[in-house]
């Protein structure tokens, strides 16, 4: 995300996160070949060796280094992206004097350390991250709460799979224009909320009725797609430089989170067979309400520093104070 323009941002995340679906779809083949559950845990794994091994000429995020004051390194990966772009003769014109001059109210702003503390205390920043936190949450819980127990359908688990993965490319492919059209906001709410609905529904759908009950599971599965392509972009967008990655962990961690007790959830169906839907239905909607108390964060720029998300509150607020009067000026 950080080595990627405003325009490009939502293109480029979509793409990223089809990965994942394309996971599902090729862990449903290894599957149906590969039946021993040991030799299927080791053949999955093995991409993580590759991924190690090439993740260390992976380029550093150079807008980092320079807002934690690592200037040489970072005007390295600038220089080096830019060769690899073809852009040799503008990364050269790079220099150090370039960069300060560039970068000198974001340098001035960042020299306070920020930590894990700034992100529950700093004004404009708890908010952001109780809510987005929660978002993480609910896909976690709602995502893995359902995926792991495919078998409940009574369906063929390895069509169901591939469906699942079929559909979840479908759904953020959906989000690219949803993200673009709509926003930030009002997508993260939305796909919370209709993938509630879609398992709620679901509950009242009665066991003989298998197709619509894959159909619904499928469906709500691929809303909590188009959530988590939103959240992660989101997330990237509505905190600073400084601490985003920071964020973005605390996010994961807390799907993780979600990931261990959404299947937990499954030991409730002995007191009423509807009651894990219920929970796994409602999860979802709460959350997507709860994150329309985040602001809009489409066409912004990605704020380097704490005092930039402090600037756009600002900003926001002042421009809503002054809508009236422009709106009466430009009637002039």
């Amino acid at each position: 995300m950080e080595w990627t323009s405003t325009r490009a941002r939502v293109l480029a995340m979509t793409f990223n996160s089809l990965g994942y679906s394309f996971g599902m779809v090729l862990m449903a083949a290894v599957a149906y070949g590969v039946r021993d559950w040991a030799r299927l845990q080791l053949a999955v794994s093995v991409p993580f060796f590759l991924c190690f091994v090439y993740s260390w000429w992976l380029a550093e995020s150079a807008r980092w280094l320079l807002i934690t004051g690592r200037l040489e390194q970072g005007l390295r990966e600038l220089q080096r992206v830019a060769a690899i772009n073809g852009q040799r003769a503008v990364g050269d014109a790079l220099t150090m004097e370039v960069v300060l001059a560039a970068m000198q109210e974001e340098l001035s702003a960042s020299r306070a350390p920020a930590s894990l503390g700034h992100l529950l205390c700093a004004p404009g920043l708890g908010l952001r991250t109780g809510v987005s936190t929660l978002c993480w949450f609910a896909f976690g819980f709602t995502f893995f709460g359902l995926a792991l127990d495919l078998q409940a359908l009574d369906s063929n688990l390895f069509l169901l799979q591939v469906l699942l993965g079929a559909a979840d490319m479908a759904a953020k492919l959906g989000a690219l224009l949803l993200l673009s059209r709509l926003g930030r906001r009002p997508t993260q709410a939305a796909s919370l909320v209709l993938a509630g609905l879609c398992i709620l529904a679901n509950a009242l759908v009665p066991g003989e009725m298998r197709p619509l009950r894959s159909a619904l599971a499928l469906l709500g599965l691929g809303w909590i797609g188009v959530a988590f392509t939103c959240v992660s972009i989101y997330t990237g967008e509505l905190f600073p430089t400084v601490l985003r990655m920071t964020a973005v962990g605390l996010g994961q961690m807390s799907a993780r989170g979600g990931a261990i007790l959404g299947p937990l959830v499954r030991l409730l169906g002995v007191h009423h067979p509807s009651l894990p839907l219920l929970v796994y239905g409602a999860v979802p909607v709460l959350s997507g309400l709860t994150a329309l108390l985040l602001p809009e964060t489409q066409h912004l720029p990605l704020p380097d520093t704490i005092q930039d998300v402090q600037n756009q509150s600002v900003k926001k607020a002042a421009h809503g104070a002054r809508g009236p009067a422009v709106l009466k000026s430009t009637q002039l």
